[in-house]
């Protein structure tokens, strides 16, 4: 019998903890699974953005077009979600059960499969860049910096160059991977509840794709990374 790839001994433990702690039911220990369905419109424009004062009917679109498209009057059109609101609390399930254990365990077990094929990719990267490196020098086509430009060009650089944001398999909890200037260490910093003022859609495009935080959390994302990188560099 072949055993999937994302087992390990931490993994395994978390889902028993989580099955311990739902009997099979809702993570957060409510049963039954109660709770209302919340309806909510929200005005698009004829572009697909969200248009919270859309202009008047046949006046230009507010929004402009992409490069090559041509503008068009203002269309708007009202999209509706609905989501489940749990009965017990403001908890993440916009479905019912869809905090059950079984349906909770199978989707993380879809993040730590995703979480190891990217781990996987960024891996066989590397190792290709190093395969087909030819040990060329990098240095200027006119030499080796100066003492005085080399200082300049360190002066400039910052402490920590941060690589990526991610979310513990066994806490939950984000963390930050910063790679120390002029140096191959890295560092992983827990983020604690830094990233709780954003929505879980824009935790998990930021996590997972890169996109940027909003400027007051990625702030606070930034003071947290000075501290663990200052307090590394003066231990």
């Amino acid at each position: 019998m072949t055993i999937p790839k994302w087992i390990n001994p931490s993994r395994q433990a978390e889902l028993v903890k989580l099955f311990v702690k739902s009997q099979g039911f809702c993570i957060f220990g409510h049963y039954p699974c109660k709770g209302e369905w919340q309806t909510t419109s929200t005005t698009v424009c004829s572009w697909g953005k969200f248009c919270s004062k859309p202009v008047g009917e046949g006046e230009p679109c507010r929004y402009k077009p992409e490069q090559g498209m041509p503008q068009v009057p203002c269309q708007s059109s009202t999209a509706v979600v609905n989501r489940w609101h749990c009965a017990y609390g403001d908890y993440p399930c916009y479905k019912p059960f869809e905090c059950h254990f079984e349906i909770y365990a199978d989707r993380l077990i879809r993040d730590w499969a995703t979480d190891d094929r990217s781990i996987g990719i960024a891996k066989w990267q590397a190792e290709r860049k190093i395969l087909h490196s030819l040990g060329e020098t990098k240095e200027p086509l006119r030499g080796r910096f100066s003492n005085i430009s080399r200082d300049i060009v360190m002066a400039k650089q910052p402490s920590y160059y941060l690589q990526g944001l991610a979310i513990n398999g066994v806490t939950f909890s984000p963390f930050a991977k910063v790679r120390i200037a002029n140096s191959y260490v890295y560092l992983y910093i827990d983020l604690g509840d830094s990233l709780k003022a954003v929505s879980k859609n824009k935790r998990r495009k930021a996590t997972r794709y890169g996109k940027p935080l909003p400027a007051s959390v990625a702030n606070s994302v930034a003071t947290i990374c000075n501290k663990a990188v200052g307090h590394y560099l003066n231990r």
